[in-house]
């Protein structure tokens, strides 16, 4: 796999051209937004800034949010310019969160994992299985389980082909889960979300598995590749399993001031 090659890829479709369910695309001169419906998450996917025009765009942004009175993430990637990017979103009031290795896998490279972790009992959902993955997402990120069922349930009923649940159960209880998403019909990528493994069975291969059985999935797809935002826990796992890193995304929050009473 050529990286820089699949990063101009991913450039393309996964963020300029990309066409996420339940969000807004809109497209200007140097960014391209997605924006989601009130009190659910919105983004700036891309951006293109360089020379002077950096901060006066950065401006320009936060003022369509403030109008629009929408929380906002700008997700930085470690190509993306200028190189100073994040502290200048930083010193506009956002929040820079850690960063996050963004990897890749080829599917044509018929990795031998695909059908080796094939013996754990792991379930392909559609919308049904939002809850289930809930439960036990409760275990590993609580506070993040009412925004996932709230927007994943809803893009999984307006548009089930992109959207699938998988779990993994061990003597018929749900132990861990992940779902895999497309970002529109035209896309070569699959992207893995997820793969939380509840505490107690961690070490078993779970999360290998999880990622075994949404390959499968991409492949009956005939999706070409796997893109995992991987955090320093599930990055030793996927190197292992053959991915590779393309660069890095930052999540940069912004949120409105709250007025004072």
């Amino acid at each position: 796999m050529d990286p820089t090659a699949v990063l101009a890829l991913y450039d393309r479709f996964e963020r300029r051209e990309a066409e996420p369910v339940g969000r807004r695309v809109e497209r200007t001169a140097h960014v391209v937004r997605q924006v989601g419906p009130p009190g659910r998450p919105s983004w700036v996917a891309w951006s293109d800034l360089t020379g002077k025009d950096v901060d006066a765009v950065i401006a320009a942004e936060v003022a369509y949010w403030t109008a629009l009175g929408q929380p906002t993430e700008w997700t930085v990637f470690g190509h993306d310019r200028p190189a100073d990017l994040r502290e200048r979103l930083a010193a506009a009031g956002f929040v820079i969160e850690a960063p996050e290795a963004v990897m890749a896998f080829d599917l044509r490279d018929e990795p031998p994992w695909l059908e080796a972790e094939a013996g754990h009992d792991v379930r392909e959902h559609g919308v049904e299985g939002v809850d289930t993955v809930a439960a036990v997402m409760t275990a590993v990120w609580p506070e993040f389980v009412d925004e996932f069922v709230a927007r994943f349930g809803e893009e999984a009923a307006a548009a089930p082909e992109r959207t699938r649940f998988f779990v993994a159960y061990e003597d018929g209880a749900p132990v861990a889960a992940g779902w895999a998403q497309a970002s529109g019909p035209a896309t070569p990528f699959l992207g893995l979300w997820g793969g939380a493994v509840k505490p107690a069975c961690r070490g078993r291969g779970l999360y290998r598995a999880l990622v075994a059985a949404r390959a499968r999935h991409a492949l009956a797809r005939e999706t070409r590749y796997l893109t995992v935002d991987a955090g320093p826990m599930s990055r030793p796992i996927l190197e292992r399993l053959g991915f590779v890193q393309l660069t890095t995304a930052t999540p940069c929050n912004w949120r409105m001031a709250r007025s004072e009473p």
